[in-house]
């Protein structure tokens, strides 16, 4: 019996494909369940002060915008974020099972088998039954395997794109319910899945075009009577969008740093040719998903010019694939409709139309790839059957390989730390993996007791945070963590040098001014030394370095002055003296700089 045979013999039994289906589902995603708590994880659940209040946080969660939770104000993200069911389901978890990342885990591994359980059913029964049979099954198989995906199963946060597509296969079965026999109920459970997809991600807004769509390419409509779904579907929209409005508003998109802001740095024809090649980037990871990251932020892909070699064979790819898909329409191709879906679902979050804070994100693929897989699975059966045994062989190969990436980059996901750790390779030049991995090496080194293995862990956070001043020296955090890390070496001045540059950047952190006191003090203890041994020289020094640190350390600059006078710098010591003076005019200074008492 060729393979041939044996694909086909699966193909036709329904409920061997889904069991399959599932059981890859959970399988290739088993290994999350050791996970903890990674990345955004914090946005939503734990650190997030309402979902903390279980089922009394609710109404709050129902009223207040994506991020009040986490730091009590409004993001200052483009547009804002509105995703409240979201919140509810992860405030519903809490009030049960506390904070239990195993048991988040397991919720999001089962949340993807239904929607393969789901999602195969749907093509299979309903839009994909005309075709080759087996046509549902290879899709959904890349579609299980396919190492895109992992970000969201491993990231707990991520959760909201599983319930979206949930929701917007409830409500694709509504509608054909509702085509077939126009009952009332079927249309109502198609609006209301679909606006409960739009209140747990923006994502759902594509599928205002998805509809008329399917009902095109599939179901024989015409453009006409296919466009008319858009009608009810536009309408739960305006509800949803005025209801967003009234608690999130408008006034948004007013933070413009550099990991929130991606563009911020890039002229207006820099960021239109940036985005032209990250629309293209986006379909080059459905290809070749190698290697992964959790960002792709400033500056690991750098702005490109209008004219750039890049941004011109994208565009090229590009606008060959959009008219390949414009092409098809009157004959109702499978290739247009996977073109033009993937288009469509992928597009308002390509950042053309608004900013969404990241310049790429392989979460946003989870809905387009069902296109890509599409594609492939309609293809791959259509090969001519004398080539079928080695296609079917060489896909098989494929899915292997992205089955293996598969668990190995959902074992990336375990903690905060094997996540930027190995990502800050894949995507060394990215400002915010760098950031995240020295800051995940600053908190090794605290809790580590080995001195050895305490001063690598500090010595990779300057490799770390240095590399960043490299890319982009404009960012306050890398100073003060450098200080840290330096600190932790031993290195003081280093560490004063770096949280003044901090400090002059954000004159308003207050944690950090509380440090930089207490190490002004240590100078200021350490120049008494020194200078008390003869080495006015140093104490000059450590004197000059706390009065840096501290400008209102009277002691320091009185004793500065003293060692200037000293060293025989009388005006410089003038100087020093009358700054005391001006700090602490009734302070008795009188022999302090002799004594150091």
């Amino acid at each position: 019996m060729t393979l041939d045979t044996k694909l086909n013999a699966l193909f036709s039994n329904t409920r061997l494909c889904v069991l399959v289906l599932v059981v890859l589902a959970i399988i290739l995603n088993l290994n999350t369940l050791k996970g903890g708590y990674v990345l955004d994880d914090v946005v939503v659940l734990t650190d997030n002060s309402l979902v903390k209040e279980g089922v009394k946080g609710i109404p709050d969660l129902l009223t207040k915008e994506y991020f009040y939770g986490l730091a009590k104000k409004e993001s200052d993200l483009s547009g804002g974020r509105y995703r409240p069911l979201a919140l509810v389901i992860f405030a519903v978890e809490y009030e049960i099972f506390g904070f239990n990342p195993f048991v988040s885990h397991l919720i999001n591994v089962l949340l993807f088998a239904a929607v393969m359980y789901f999602l195969f059913k749907l093509l299979n029964d309903h839009i994909l039954k005309d075709y080759t049979q087996g046509l549902s099954f290879i899709l959904c198989l890349l579609f299980v395997v396919h190492p895109i995906h992992t970000e969201v199963i491993a990231n707990i946060k991520s959760r909201d794109e599983l319930i979206s597509l949930l929701l917007l296969i409830g409500s694709s079965y509504g509608f054909i319910k509702y085509s077939k026999d126009k009952s009332k109920s079927a249309l109502f459970q198609a609006l209301i899945c679909f606006f409960l997809a739009l209140l747990t991600r923006e994502s759902a807004i594509p599928f205002i075009m998805v509809v008329p769509m399917v009902s095109y390419y599939f179901y024989s409509q015409s453009i006409k009577t296919s466009l008319k779904f858009i009608l009810p579907l536009s309408a739960v929209f305006v509800v949803y969008m005025l209801i967003r409005l009234s608690v999130v508003g408008i006034t948004h998109g007013i933070d413009k740093s550099i990991l929130n802001f991606p563009f911020a740095n890039a002229t207006p024809l820099q960021a239109f040719a940036t985005k032209v090649f990250l629309l293209f980037k986006y379909v080059s990871l459905l290809f070749y998903p190698f290697p992964l990251s959790f960002d792709y932020g400033y500056n690991e892909i750098p702005y490109l010019d209008i004219f750039s070699f890049k941004t011109i064979i994208s565009g090229i790819i590009l606008l060959g694939l959009l008219v390949i898909g414009l092409l098809g329409i009157k004959n109702r191709t499978i290739l247009s409709f996977s073109i033009l879906y993937f288009f469509t679902t992928i597009f308002l979050f390509s950042n053309f139309i608004i900013d969404i804070g990241a310049p790429l994100a392989e979460r946003l693929l989870f809905q387009p790839s069902v296109g890509f897989c599409l594609a492939i699975a309609y293809y791959l059966m259509k090969i001519p059957k004398n080539l079928k045994n080695p296609a079917y062989i060489s896909f098989i190969v494929i899915l292997l390989s992205f089955a293996t990436k598969t668990i190995a980059r959902n074992n990336d996901w375990e903690s905060n730390y094997t996540l930027f750790t190995t990502d800050v390779k894949s995507c060394p030049n990215s400002v915010r993996t760098n950031l995240f991995a020295g800051q995940q090496c600053l908190t090794r080194a605290n809790s580590e007791k080995d001195p050895m293995a305490r001063r690598e862990y500090y010595q990779r956070a300057v490799f770390y945070d240095q590399r960043i001043l490299s890319i982009y020296p404009h960012y306050q955090f890398i100073y003060e963590d450098l200080g840290y890390a330096y600190l932790g070496l031993g290195n003081i001045f280093n560490a004063a040098d770096f949280w003044v540059k901090a400090y002059n950047l954000d004159d308003s952190n207050v944690k950090l001014r509380k440090q930089m006191d207490q190490l002004s003090d240590v100078m200021y203890n350490m120049g008494n030394k020194k200078f008390r041994s003869t080495e006015v020289d140093s104490a000059i020094v450590y004197f000059e370095t706390a009065v840096d640190l501290n400008p209102d350390n009277g002691d320091a600059w009185y004793n500065l002055g003293a060692s200037y006078f000293t060293a025989k710098k009388e005006k410089d010591g003038v100087n020093a003296w009358q700054v005391a003076y001006q700090i602490s005019p009734n302070h008795n200074f009188d022999r302090t700089v002799y004594t150091g008492k």
